[in-house]
């Protein structure tokens, strides 16, 4: 079983590879979101899908997807960044395969390397890994060929494919009952992190003015903000207990509640965009706001796993982060106000 620092230095690798592929391409993307996803015609573009279920059912030029349970049923020229409950590479990948999830199947030949993590990973007879594979899992099966060097970590490895050179690290199946409970708690965080990337994303693409306006409050006095925020997080906490005390303020308390939740969940999206133009600005890095939030989104998450800081630095991000969004918030509703006169 994987440990919860384990899956979300995986989910770190996934979001840096789907960096390379964002900073190749441009902003050339093709997004597709919803229950059920479905491709079924050609797409020579990259394709950045999310939903329920993910089918690829026609060919396209490379492939960022999560979901519930994905389907790669047709050639991929280039890439594929895959993560979910349920994975199924069903057909060829030209360039390399990075995957996470709770079942992997591959079932296509991968053009270049394999990077999988997951609860049970297979690789079909037959299939072919160009280059290199590294795989870490409770279960991983091997029936197809490695052309270069096969790592593996995992509890359990049957190997009756081949490979180039075999790395087999095996993970002790002691204390199962704990296992369990971190592999659930360690795949729960890996699709959060996920999520809030994927989250961060689509707002990003689609609502830039709202991320503009909370980085400029961001870099504006971060420190007294910093302060501010943390304060008013506690504030706020107190002051829906008190109005739930009453039964007529308990609506109040439970939305007030929502509200709260919602804006310390995205906090750490906001400080991410900020961060990735800090870092764009001073290095001269002349991409997008889309490459621009991976770049804030991936050291922003590096720096939380870092041992006796990472707390810390959370603790700083969101409540800079929570601050900001009220001055945000408070900055546009003046605007609204002063706009009829």
């Amino acid at each position: 079983m994987l440990s919860v620092n384990e899956m979300k230095l995986y989910s770190i690798i996934f979001i840096l590879l789907a960096l390379l592929l964002l900073s190749c391409s441009g902003q050339a993307l093709r997004t597709f979101s919803g229950e059920t996803v479905s491709i079924d015609v050609p797409v020579e573009d990259d394709v950045f899908a999310a939903g329920s279920i993910v089918n690829i059912n026609a060919p396209v030029d490379s492939v960022v997807a999560a979901g519930g349970t994905l389907n790669i049923n047709a050639p991929v020229k280039g890439d594929v960044f895959a993560a979910g409950g349920q994975v199924y590479i069903n057909s060829d990948v030209g360039g390399k395969l990075v995957v996470a999830g709770g079942n992997i199947y591959l079932g296509g030949k991968i053009g270049t390397n394999l990077v999988a993590a997951g609860g049970q990973v297979n690789i079909l007879p037959g299939k072919t890994i160009g280059r290199d594979a590294l795989i870490a899992g409770g279960s991983v099966f091997n029936a197809g060929q490695v052309n270069g060097t096969l790592t593996v970590s995992s509890r359990q490895f049957n190997d009756t494919g081949s490979a180039g050179k075999v790395n087999f690290y095996k993970v002790e199946d002691n204390r199962e009952e704990r296992e369990k409970s971190e592999e659930m708690i360690s795949i729960f965080g890996l699709l959060t992190i996920l999520g809030y990337f994927i989250l961060g994303l689509i707002l990003v693409r689609y609502l830039p003015g709202i991320f503009m306006a909370v980085d400029r409050e961001i870099r504006s006095s971060p420190v007294l903000k910093t302060a501010v925020g943390f304060v008013l997080m506690i504030a706020t906490f107190i002051a829906m207990l008190l109005v739930a005390i009453t039964v007529v303020g308990i609506p109040i308390a439970l939305m007030g509640a929502l509200l709260f939740a919602s804006a310390l969940m995205l906090t750490g999206t906001f400080v991410s965009y900020s961060l990735g133009k800090w870092i764009g600005e001073h290095l001269k890095l002349k991409y997008g706001n889309l490459v621009l939030f991976v770049i804030g989104f991936v050291i922003l998450n590096i720096m939380f796993l870092l041992p006796f800081v990472g707390g810390l630095v959370s603790l700083i991000s969101m409540s800079l982060g929570f601050a900001a969004i009220l001055y945000a918030g408070r900055r546009l509703s003046e605007v609204g106000e002063t706009k009829p006169a």
